[in-house]
């Protein structure tokens, strides 16, 4: 995943005439993998008792999105290389990303706060 991070990073800021992929993945389904792939990262934080999964890596998870979407690694690195490599469109990608992610939570999140401190 940091692989990842310093790619896109270096891509942005330095290089914007990538050529398109042959096999680009559409957006629409390159946002949702973005999303799941977040989630991941997410899970591999949380602690092997609770989440029930042993020798579970961030790769596995990583994989496991690939899977999911039918999608070989190098497609989405390229991917990833092409969208990120137009910073601003890469920043709206990024905001649908966050906000398909803060909806997610708020279906999660309790209505009312549980009063703990009472007596």
């Amino acid at each position: 995943m940091l692989f990842m991070v310093f790619i896109t990073c270096m891509t942005s800021c330095y290089n914007t005439s990538i050529q398109k992929p042959d096999n680009l993945i559409a957006k629409d389904k390159f946002v949702k993998m973005m999303v799941n792939v977040y989630l991941v990262q997410g899970l591999d934080k949380t602690p092997q008792d609770i989440k029930g999964l042993k020798k579970v890596t961030a790769t596995d998870l990583y994989y496991s999105v690939l899977k999911k979407y039918s999608v070989a690694d190098t497609v989405f690195i390229r991917s990833l290389i092409y969208y990120s490599s137009f910073p601003k469109e890469y920043e709206k990608m990024h905001v649908q990303i966050m906000d398909i992610l803060n909806e997610s939570e708020l279906q999660f999140k309790p209505e009312k706060k549980l009063d703990l401190e009472r007596k």
